[in-house]
């Protein structure tokens, strides 16, 4: 079973955030200094309830950007994780460029995945996971995941991303198509 904070913080508050206020969350994790005080804030908020031997340090909580199947991509690196269900990576998935929208209606919220550790055992190949998406309150297993605990689970975590997301569709219309009869 999960440990409360990392759970909470991989499953409840950062995508919660991330989508009550997308372009301010994008502009905050794009900034480094910014998005350090941020993920160290949510962090210490997700253990903020719980017993000091529930809280659990946020030794390797960091973020790197990345493009992923021509989106932005904000990958979460977390504490590493000591049971099912919590998570080796998250990642916030931008579909549209980083253009303002005219009204925070108008913002579309990220996409937001997880690399789990799942049920299984460990071996020198790394640890079982699975990867998920959050959408709103619903959370999906869509396939199994790389090895973790390995140096290349999280190019392999992308990879996965990439395949997932497929090309960005063409959103451009043509002015005008000639059809020859």
């Amino acid at each position: 079973m999960a440990r409360s904070h990392p759970y909470n913080f991989t499953h409840v508050l950062l995508p919660q955030l991330a989508w009550r206020r997308p372009a301010s969350v994008r502009r905050e994790l794009s900034d480094p200094y910014l998005a350090r005080e941020l993920l160290f804030y949510v962090w210490d908020k997700a253990g903020e309830n719980l017993s000091v031997g529930e809280k659990v340090s946020p030794k390797g909580l960091r973020l790197s950007w990345h493009e992923v199947a021509g989106r932005a991509t904000a990958l979460f690196h977390l504490p590493s994780p000591q049971a099912t269900m919590e998570a080796h990576f998250s990642a916030l998935v931008y579909e549209e460029d980083d253009e303002p929208a005219e009204t925070e209606a108008e913002e579309t919220r990220p996409r937001y995945f997880t690399l789990e550790a799942t049920l299984g055992l460990s071996g020198p190949a790394g640890t079982p996971t699975v990867v998920g998406e959050w959408s709103g309150d619903v959370h999906r297993h869509l396939s199994r995941g790389p090895a973790g605990g390995q140096p290349g689970t999280a190019s392999a975590f992308l990879e996965i991303l990439a395949s997932l997301l497929g090309p960005l569709p063409d959103t451009g219309v043509p002015f005008m198509h000639v059809v020859r009869s």
